[in-house]
């Protein structure tokens, strides 16, 4: 495509993915070169080209993730151990940098604290042996594990509840497991009784 105009599409996958994945990997998925590429994130003001091969903000992570909220990556780096640096940006801007290869190392240390399932396939740039066997273990578990429960499930959760349902049914209903459909109904009872 060298030369080419670029596609709203093309345009979209950049800044979307800019800072999350490689400039290798943008390149080769728009199927342009890595100067091309680097030439219009500048002009589209996109950030440092370095930082986007080595550093990602605790914003990008959690989208590289599949995390919707990335206050849960600032409490790993304040309060779980996860490496990273304030770095001030454009217009004095201070923002949390990390590390690609820490990122990984953390991730590798730290399974039980994120889904697999919702890393798109080589989103950290390679699938190590150990992510493999994450996500080969991950299809195993409830699919709303991690997510959190909203007002319109909790209700459901009591009425069912309190028609008798068992919470095997319950649990295969909402794709949660039994222990969190425990922990729920516990916690929901004593908000009730207060």
């Amino acid at each position: 495509m060298r030369g080419s105009t670029w596609t709203q599409h093309e345009l979209n996958y950049l800044e979307n993915f800019w800072g999350i994945k490689t400039l290798s990997r943008i390149a080769k998925t728009l199927n342009r070169s890595k100067v091309g590429v680097f030439i219009k994130a500048k002009r589209l003001k996109l950030g440092a080209s370095t930082r986007a091969d080595e550093f990602m903000t605790a914003r990008q992570a959690s989208l590289m993730l599949g995390i919707n909220d990335s206050q849960i990556v600032l409490r790993w780096i304040k309060l779980k151990g996860l490496p990273a640096k304030k770095r001030e940006m454009l217009l004095g801007k201070k923002f949390w940098m990390i590390k690609h290869s820490d990122m990984i190392n953390w991730l590798e240390n730290n399974q039980e604290k994120f889904d697999s399932r919702k890393i798109e396939f080589y989103a950290l740039g390679s699938e190590p042996k150990w992510l493999q066997d994450k996500r080969k273990k991950d299809k195993r578990l409830p699919r709303n594990r991690f997510k959190k429960w909203t007002q319109s499930e909790n209700n459901l959760l009591m009425i069912l509840y309190q028609k008798g349902k068992k919470q095997k049914e319950i649990a295969e209903m909402f794709g949660r497991s039994v222990n969190s459909i425990e922990r729920k109904i516990y916690k929901l009872k004593r908000k009730q009784n207060v």
